[in-house]
């Protein structure tokens, strides 16, 4: 054998070093008129075993080329299977179908975007990440689907609201009191009669994703001190302040003693009292123990006062400046806020994510229509330059005025009808020469309206415009994807072939080895002829020796003595040879008087293997019954009245082995049947000249 092997791997080692130079590009092997060039198989091989396509060809190995040759077999099959299924239309049903044009819709999004502006915004919000900001602001609200004519109303308002603000000496609080339409601003007395301080236009501290995105952009471009000019979002105009910036931590884990005050003359008192902790701290008391003994509240129990875990946005913001640079365990000195003194120890900071970590959910948040979706708005912007996009509308807007003079309110309720009067000539846009007119943009709107509250028609269709241009856009450009992205028609076409092959296979192999019942019990009777005991790979189809065991629980020993139990087993199963059930009934007759058990009797009857760990014992492997006590007062009474040697066991005991054996085979036939009906011829010599 040794002499064999050492033969083989000189052989492989020459063989390796063997070139062929029959053309550029030689056939591997070849069916059905089919091709396959060196090129793709070691593609193609180099791809299934992670090799890196680039890399130079090693030293030639047995190993080597004993893997190289496996994977011809598994190639060859893979190629013939994948192309007989596609003759026999497999890439045509309805199901198939379905799943591949739902994971196509999902694949095709990536390529739909700006991978650069992407990447850009991924940094940037990793950048912004780092800090959270701290912001005020004034509002003037305005609804998102407002009409031209109220958004400059509403414009207007807060240009004159910001002059205020970047006026000299003007105090941004007292403004946002007296002009923000946000209602938190001003003090409020709530329904149950609680009054609230208004927060004076600060929205305290956020970082990224935590607030809506044009408010998130301006505020992470000012300086601290700066005021914007007005911003528009979906609530309205927004006059932003930006008060403060500091380190951002993910949640931050702190204990803090807040001692409140009230009014004048209780402030001098809480000032004492807490200077009393501090120094209680200071001299190493339990800080645990001087929140308990000096807080005006303690927000946990015993065991972890003043405790709090929070994110960043949630943490008061005159906390965040004092934690500032503080290692987990220190503590601040005291400092006053509008609600009383405060110390707070810090306990952990959780630090930002590395940017890897951090990559996908940002890529999640800023390709998601919540937040404007900014790389697809690129991809588009970069689509109408490059496939000549004009729009007529711009400078003759009344060419949807026809539309409009059809549009009801119909539309909100998602019942409007097209009565197909539009134009259908004049073109609305048109990119690549291809033309959009009325016509169409009406049958858009039937066919994507849905229920929504009603607002101007004309914000309406100036909206359904923009979006029905974007969407032409996109489909477009994700119908020509195969043709222009190489990447993308390789993964679709690998995607598809996957579902065509599995399809096959179910049908074939797999579902076939457990429907085919006529054939799992032909290949029964045949291969359970070949089955050996003498096999180890054959144990599962054969049962061990076994035992035909009755067992009799007794609940109570009051109810039946085991001595009873035991004559009535011996004569009634193993001398009179009668069934069990006949033995039951003949116990129940002789229960005691004196027994309370619901279910005095149990019995049960089956056959067990010797190596079954509830077997009898082996000193009582034979014809016979005995008696195994419980833990409880009642026992069980095992008799055994048969046992059998090792046999071949039933198709039913071992069908799921007999199955997977089945689908072996029927693989198996089905590879030799097609190379057959291919014709499938391998080129050695080609495989031999494979170096990797």
């Amino acid at each position: 054998m040794k002499k064999l092997l050492t033969t083989a791997f000189a052989v492989a080692v020459a063989v390796c070093g063997t070139l062929t130079a029959q053309t550029n590009d030689p056939v591997v092997m070849e069916f059905a008129g089919q091709k396959v060039t060196k090129t793709e198989f070691v593609r193609s091989f180099k791809q299934a075993n992670n090799i890196n396509p680039e890399a130079a060809p090693t030293a030639c190995t047995y190993e080597k080329r004993k893997a190289l040759q496996e994977y011809v077999d598994l190639y060859a099959n893979f190629r013939l299977r994948l192309y007989d299924a596609y003759a026999k239309k497999y890439d045509t049903a309805t199901d198939l179908r379905n799943e591949y044009r739902k994971y196509r819709h999902e694949m095709a999004l990536p390529f739909l975007i700006d991978s650069t502006e992407l990447e850009t915004l991924l940094k940037q919000t990793y950048e912004r990440n780092q800090h959270a900001v701290r912001a005020s602001h004034i509002m003037v609200k305005l609804e998102s689907n407002a009409s031209p004519k109220d958004t400059i109303v509403a414009y207007n308002k807060a240009m004159k609201i910001y002059n205020k603000a970047i006026a000299p000496g003007a105090d941004f609080e007292k403004l946002a009191v007296e002009l923000s339409e946000d209602e938190q601003a001003r003090d409020f007395v709530a329904n149950n009669g609680q009054k609230y301080d208004g927060n004076h236009g600060d929205i305290g501290f956020f970082t990224v994703f935590q607030m809506v995105p044009e408010f998130e952009n301006t505020a992470f471009s000012l300086k601290v001190g700066e005021i914007s000019k007005p911003i528009r979002s979906s609530y309205g105009y927004h006059i932003i302040k930006l008060t403060d910036k500091v380190k951002a931590y993910g949640n931050i884990k702190f204990q803090h003693i807040w001692v409140k005050t009230n009014d004048t003359l209780n402030k001098q008192i809480a000032e004492n009292k807490i200077k009393e902790a501090y120094k209680k701290i200071q001299d190493g008391d339990n800080f645990g123990t001087v929140v308990r003994n000096y807080a005006s509240f303690i927000v946990r129990g015993k065991d972890e006062p003043g405790l709090m875990e929070l994110p960043i946005n949630q943490i008061p913001p005159e906390y965040l400046h004092h934690i500032q640079g503080l290692k987990d365990g220190q503590y601040t000195q005291p400092f006053e806020t509008p609600w009383g003194w405060h110390i707070v120890k810090v306990l952990h900071t959780e630090n930002i994510p590395p940017f890897d970590s951090l990559k996908e959910s940002y890529r999640t948040r800023i390709t998601s229509a919540q937040y404007g979706n900014a790389p697809q708005a690129k991809y588009i912007e970069n689509f109408k330059k490059k496939h000549k996009f004009v729009d007529y509308t711009a400078n003759s807007p009344s060419l949807l005025d026809p539309l409009l003079s059809i549009l009801n309110d119909t539309v909100f309720q998602a019942k409007w009808k097209y009565n197909g009067q539009a134009d259908n000539k004049k073109a609305l846009f048109e990119f690549d020469g291809k033309k959009f007119t009325a016509h169409d943009f009406a049958k858009h709107i039937e066919k994507t309206q849905h229920r929504a509250f009603p607002f101007p028609l004309s914000v309406y269709l100036e909206r359904n415009y923009k979006s029905y241009i974007e969407t032409m856009i996109l489909e477009t450009a994700d119908s020509l994807l195969e043709l222009n992205n190489k990447e993308f028609r390789s993964t679709m076409n690998e995607f598809r072939d996957g579902l065509v092959i599995f399809a096959y296979n179910d049908d074939n192999v797999w579902s076939k080895a457990s429907s085919d019942t006529a054939g799992l019990r032909a290949f029964y009777n045949t291969s359970s002829k070949m089955r050996s005991l003498d096999n180890p790979n054959d144990s599962n189809f054969f049962w061990d020796q076994r035992a035909k065991t009755t067992l009799i629980y007794v609940a109570d020993s009051a109810c039946l003595q085991p001595k009873k139990v035991l004559k009535s087993t011996e004569k009634i199963l193993l001398k009179q040879k009668l069934d069990p059930k006949t033995l039951y009934n003949t116990l129940e007759k002789k229960l005691s008087k004196k027994c309370t058990s619901e279910h005095p009797i149990g019995m049960n009857t089956k056959f067990v293997e010797k190596k079954d760990p509830t077997a009898p014992k082996s000193d009582n492997w034979k014809i016979g019954s005995y008696v195994e006590p419980n833990e409880n007062k009642g026992y069980k009474v095992v008799c055994v009245t048969q046992l059998r040697d090792p046999e071949l066991k039933s198709l039913r005991s071992a069908k799921g082995y007999y199955i997977n054996d089945y689908q072996n085979f029927l693989e198996t036939q089905l590879i030799e049947n097609l190379r057959k009906k291919y014709n499938l011829v391998i080129h050695q010599d080609v495989i031999d000249s494979i170096t990797w």
